[in-house]
């Protein structure tokens, strides 16, 4: 993992025009300036500084771990308390500067859990987001803090260069070894690739992309890609690197639905193979195109047949009996935020202080097709829940477009994947009749 990569080379001086806080920073000052670092440190110049590479050397890595010192990081909470570690803990410089950037100086450490010593790939980035989501709603960050969390993460973008190089040697020139292997595998597999077995050729796209992920290995390209944070290795890199893949035939009439592209762009196309991949291009953006389309339609239905369907005013009840059972999980728990949970004659909203009591439960839970409605005919709201409410929008109608918006942004993001997969499927189990 990139987190535990540590670099053997430490070099004793940045390069002479690059100024970090009017500071040569090296081995023997390095922690102290990184203990002393406020927001306002935190520049491009820094980061060049710290982690760029020139002539061969560099300062430091990102993984670079250290040691922090007891009382070294604090914050001032809601109460305005100064909160202290307590304790000495190993870091790394990236997660250091990040705590530092993101949370610190901005009153955030009490919303997000204190100094977060973890490792901020796609999926908890996606958490933070999600965390600092429910803190606005509830009024725990202002606004203001919600949009400079936003224009620092903007902000931040440009550092990709210096912090994870989409490319690098070994990736540039990794066609080769691939190529070899995928001549291996090609051989073994023709037969039944040659008829047209789409799961066959699949089958050979995942023992190459095994392949290819252990022979880049922990290459410091691999790390925008493994992070979640840009590219794809089964689609991006796999069209660039490794093969086009299965391609299905736009004529319907074809003798055999789907072709097989061994060449990858990084090499270029060949001539014998020009024509699949131009085909690519009818069985694939235009399909996807349709389905937009079908999507917007379908959007546009929703908002003229569901816009009549608004919300009561706050504190509202109908005092229907009926409800939803639902077993509510990490997975699906966000979808039913600030719905109103019934637990005997009380009903519990559902925030990001009560979510951990109900996970992993089947609870009872007020709904708005439930709803029994009001006497002035609207949604009331303990059934239809706070969020709504929380954002400052009545006519909740309008919001329903949203399912067939769902569809529609799917089908435009397929755009950008053109690679073939197949699934088996259970009949038993797909028509219910196996659990």
């Amino acid at each position: 993992m990139a987190e535990e990569r540590v670099s053997k080379h430490w070099a004793t001086k940045v390069v002479p025009d690059i100024d970090v806080k009017n500071t040569e920073v090296n081995e023997s000052n390095l922690i102290p300036i990184l203990l002393a670092l406020k927001e306002s440190d935190v520049t491009y110049t820094f980061i060049m500084g710290l982690f760029g590479e020139f002539g061969g050397k560099y300062l430091c890595r990102p993984y670079d771990t250290f040691e922090v010192p007891v009382g070294a990081y604090s914050w001032t909470n809601d109460k305005g308390k100064e909160i202290k570690n307590t304790n000495a803990f190993i870091t790394t410089i990236g997660i250091w500067i990040f705590n530092v950037y993101m949370f610190r100086d901005d009153g955030l450490c009490d919303v997000v859990g204190g100094y977060m010593n973890k490792t901020y790939n796609k999926k908890e980035f996606n958490k933070l987001n999600k965390t600092l989501s429910y803190a606005f709603l509830e009024d725990k960050i202002t606004t203001d803090q919600m949009r400079r969390v936003l224009d620092k993460t903007q902000w931040l973008m440009p550092f990709e260069e210096v912090l994870a190089p989409n490319q690098s040697e070994k990736m540039l020139g990794c066609t080769k070894a691939i190529e070899k292997k995928k001549q291996e595998l090609y051989k073994l597999y023709k037969a039944d690739i040659d008829k047209g077995k789409v799961a066959v050729v699949e089958k050979m796209e995942q023992e190459l992309i095994a392949f290819a992920k252990d022979y880049m290995g922990d290459d410091p390209a691999m790390d925008t890609i493994l992070s979640g944070g840009g590219g794809d290795f089964d689609n991006n890199f796999k069209n660039m690197y490794i093969m086009k893949g299965a391609i299905q035939d736009p004529d319907p009439n074809a003798k055999q639905q789907y072709n097989v592209a061994l060449s990858c762009y990084a090499d270029g196309i060949s001539a014998d193979e020009y024509s699949l991949i131009a085909n690519s291009l009818s069985a694939g953006p235009y399909a996807r195109t349709k389905k937009t389309q079908d999507g917007g339609y379908w959007e546009k239905l929703f908002v003229s047949g569901l816009q009549y369907v608004t919300l009561d005013e706050p504190g509202t009840d109908c005092g229907t009996k009926h409800y939803i059972e639902v077993m509510l999980t990490d997975n699906n728990i966000a979808d039913y935020m600030y719905s109103y949970i019934i637990q005997g004659d009380k009903l519990i909203e559902l925030t990001s202080d009560t979510k951990d009591r109900f996970i992993g439960k089947k609870v009872k839970m007020r709904f708005s097709s439930m709803c029994k409605r009001t006497t002035s005919g609207k949604l009331c709201n303990h059934c239809a829940g706070n969020l709504f409410y929380r954002m400052g929008i009545s006519n909740i109608g309008v919001a329903c477009s949203q399912i067939a918006s769902t569809y529609k942004n799917v089908c435009m993001k397929n755009f950008h994947d053109s690679t073939v997969k197949t699934s088996r499927m259970d009949i038993m189990k797909a028509f219910g009749l196996k659990d």
